[in-house]
């Protein structure tokens, strides 16, 4: 038996076990792509209306999320959606890999299915080669359809295939970061964690470097993040920079296997700290579980949240610049012309709302996880009911969502208010912020409910939050029909500018939630543990 033995048993195995992941994954990002390429042609027909769109790219906010900047001297198409879809999509992949390779490395071991499998005739390596193929499989699929995408929009075929293959390569190269953190941590949680670390720093690298100079500078190139957009795709193809990605990936495969072969099944190379003999006083109770074992999440998405919001409100030093440009950018966004920037920055709220209700969701599906592992059963065998482990678990997601929330709001006013040098800003976004708040909640109950009464059915959250972000971000600009703008949640509350508070609304949606929160913890109560 070789230490490969059973690979490709395992990578079929993963294929039918994430079926409808992986689709769903692949039809999100390839139709984003399908979506925004005839958008942006439509509304940036004029080279003018480019030229404005290169403006806002070349400024610090632009950089980050944008990058180098190759191509905005004559911004074309293939400039625009290069500059402006490349970071997007490589984040994305670059969670989507973080998320499968430790879905069938490290989770595998902690839950004790990887010892199962090992008793058989399965070799030690099996199961991790086996992860990183499906994932460069579903990188190169997705890489793939994105030519094709942009192929079909008329853009040069070469330049395309750079796109697409620039971003299937840093998926992959990710997998395999991502392979390297399994070994160090013995939990799932820790791997993920040191993953996602590990991919904010390679992209802060990317960011320093290209704002340093224009086109990048020395700290770009050790980013993966870097090495797509520095192809000068669209402008002046060069496709050496894809070399990188080979063999950075090879690298990380070799160490990742050598670090395996050096530790002991379901251990880490670094071996968790016990905690002290003794609960302590932030220790004492299930509420305080709860929070201790979310402390981090909330940390890092709060701190993330609120600088991404500050640099979105600093934009509004650019919509009068956008607006002159682009008149037609108006009506298209729906906004007033009177109250301009307040529509503009009340449409940039609606993303740290959106960030929110992400992580109240995720939170609230923690619950899930402790049920599947066992440990949900270990603490309710001692003296605590349901309702107050759920309702313990249930109230941290919406405090910390709420948090989230309120100091985006808050950040992104401070941003408005920095570069309009009008304090006044703080209040009014922050304000806006607070008025999202039952939004919030409502996915906090809903996800309560289908957790407590239909576990399985707890994708019809994610469905819901994914149709509200399309029609939130290309609704206006499609021309949707009404009703289907006024079906998604981001368009329940109004937004800025809030002049009149109007408490009917507010009250009836806080009201959905807590109706929702009820009769999931009710539902939670009566059904079996681990139930479907």
């Amino acid at each position: 038996m070789s230490t490969f033995t059973g690979t490709g048993h395992l990578v079929r195995f993963i294929l039918r076990r994430d079926r409808v992941r992986m689709a769903v994954w692949t039809a999100s990002l390839v139709g984003l792509l399908a979506m925004t390429v005839p958008t942006l042609a439509e509304m940036f027909a004029e080279p003018a209306q480019r030229m404005a769109r290169a403006a806002v790219m070349e400024t610090p906010t632009g950089i980050v999320f944008g990058g180098p900047g190759y191509g905005l001297d004559e911004y074309r198409l293939g400039s625009m959606v290069a500059n402006e879809m490349t970071q997007t999509l490589v984040v994305a992949l670059a969670v989507m890999s973080v998320l499968h390779v430790v879905r069938h490395t490290r989770a595998e071991e902690e839950s004790g299915r990887a010892e199962l499998l090992r008793a058989n005739v399965l070799g030690p390596s099996a199961q991790m080669t086996a992860a990183l193929a499906t994932n460069a499989l579903v990188c190169g699929v997705i890489g793939g359809l994105l030519t094709l995408v942009m192929v079909a929009n008329g853009l040069a075929v070469a330049d395309s295939a750079a796109f697409g293959g620039g971003v299937a390569l840093a998926g992959v190269t990710f997998g395999a970061v991502t392979a390297v953190c399994a070994q160090v941590s013995e939990h799932a949680r820790g791997a993920s964690g040191l993953a996602f670390l590990a991919v904010g720093v390679l992209f802060m690298f990317r960011v320093v470097g290209d704002i340093a100079e224009r086109g990048g500078s020395a700290p770009s190139w050790f980013s993966p993040f870097a090495w797509a957009q520095q192809t000068r795709m669209f402008d002046d193809l060069r496709w050496w920079p894809l070399a990188l990605y080979p063999l950075v990936i090879a690298a990380l495969f070799a160490v990742a296997y050598s670090l395996a072969g050096r530790r002991d099944l379901a251990a880490g190379l670094v071996a968790a700290r016990p905690g002290p003999a003794g609960a302590g006083p932030l220790l004492n109770g299930v509420f305080a579980l709860h929070l201790r074992q979310q402390r981090v999440s909330i940390i890092v998405w709060t701190v993330a949240v609120a600088l991404f919001a500050l640099s979105f409100g600093t934009l509004i030093s650019e919509i009068d610049v956008m607006i002159e440009q682009n008149p037609e950018l108006l009506g298209r966004m729906g906004l007033d012309a009177e109250n301009m920037a307040n529509g503009f920055l009340g449409m940039l709220i609606l993303y740290v709302v959106m960030a929110a209700v992400a992580f109240a969701v995720l939170s609230v599906l923690r619950t899930r996880a402790e049920e599947n592992t066992g440990r949900a059963e270990l603490t309710l065998a001692a003296a605590v009911g349901r309702i107050r482990w759920m309702g313990s678990a249930v109230l941290v997601s919406a405090l910390a969502s709420a948090l989230i929330l309120l100091l985006g709001g808050l950040a992104m006013g401070v941003g408005a208010g920095l570069v309009t040098e009008d304090p006044d800003w703080i209040r009014s976004v922050a304000e806006a912020g607070a008025a999202q708040l039952p939004v919030v909640l409502l996915f906090v109950g809903l996800a309560t409910l289908l957790v407590g009464i239909a576990p399985r059915l707890v994708g019809l959250v994610w469905a819901w939050y994914g149709y509200g972000l399309v029609v939130t971000v290309f609704g206006l600009l499609m021309d949707l029909p009404e009703w289907m703008l006024d079906a998604g949640p981001f368009q329940i509350l109004s937004q800025l500018p809030v002049e009149e508070f109007d408490a009917v609304p507010f009250l009836a949606v806080l009201a959905a939630a807590g109706a929702a929160t009820a009769a999931g913890l009710v539902g939670f109560r009566r059904r079996d543990l681990v139930s479907t």
